[in-house]
C-alpha cells in the first residue's frame, strides 16, 4: 500500500519572480522573509520545484501581501 503524498500547491514560478521583483526584493531577501532557503526559492522560480507545501505557499502569499483568495490564485499554475 502506497503512502499518501502530502498535499501540495502548484505555483507559477515566473509569476512569483515577477511579483518579487516588483516588490524590489532580492532572492536572498525574499527567501529570508518566507523562511525558505535561497536555493529552494530559486528552484521554485525556475520551475524546477513547481509544487510547494501549503504552509510555504501561505508564507509566500503573505510576503507578497496577497490577502484574499482571488489575489492568492494569481500565483497558481494555470491548468494546461
Amino acid at each position: 500500500m502506497e503512502t499518501p503524498r502530502p498535499a501540495a500547491v502548484e505555483i507559477d514560478g515566473t509569476k512569483l519572480r515577477e511579483l518579487r521583483q516588483l516588490r524590489g526584493d532580492s532572492l536572498a531577501q525574499f527567501a529570508a522573509t518566507c523562511g525558505i532557503s535561497l536555493t529552494y526559492l530559486s528552484q521554485i522560480e525556475r520551475g524546477d520545484r513547481p509544487r510547494v507545501s501549503p504552509p510555504v505557499y501561505g508564507r509566500i502569499c503573505t510576503a507578497l501581501k496577497l490577502a484574499g483568495p482571488r489575489q492568492r490564485r494569481t500565483l497558481l499554475k494555470a491548468a494546461a
